[in-house]
């Protein structure tokens, strides 16, 4: 996911943030320049005045968007996703755990697919009923798939 140019004060340039679907080290640029990674999770971006200055990009269990950390003051890359909308959107992750191998698969299919919305550019209204579509299309996909398992072994 690559999120929007966002200022911050004494960074000479916008910031984007490139993150992967499953995690992993996240892609800072400034200007569209690819800064240098200093750790897991620092990076050394280009000051305003000539110089650098250290930034930690962080990126939540449940938040969709990584906050960029610069001389203590957290930016967000993404508008702040309501905390309802963030559990109805992770609410397949209960079927991943508790149920089977098939019923974990169509959960954690269902949870990436939430998370790919809450990322998308889509309206908060039309982000909610995508996300509580999915959410019963895990349901009913895991249903119909433990009717047929049932009956394939009847």
């Amino acid at each position: 996911m690559r999120t929007e140019p966002i200022t911050i004060d004494g960074v000479a340039g916008p910031v984007v943030v490139t993150t992967g679907r499953f995690g992993g080290a996240a892609r800072v640029e400034v200007n569209g320049e690819v800064v240098p990674q200093l750790g897991d999770r620092h990076h050394r971006l280009p000051a305003t005045g000539g110089g650098t200055v250290e930034a930690v990009v962080r990126g939540g269990t449940f938040d969709p968007y990584p906050t960029v950390e610069v001389g203590g003051v957290k930016h967000r890359t993404g508008p702040k996703v309501n905390g309802v909308v963030q559990a109805l959107a992770f609410a397949p992750m209960i079927m991943a755990i508790t149920s089977g191998l098939v019923g974990g698969l169509v959960g954690l299919a269902g949870v990436l697919a939430n998370a790919t919305l809450l990322r998308s550019r889509l309206r908060p209204g039309a982000k909610v009923l995508a996300v509580i579509g999915v959410d019963l299309a895990v349901i009913v996909v895991a249903v119909a798939l433990a009717m047929a398992v049932r009956h394939a072994i009847d």
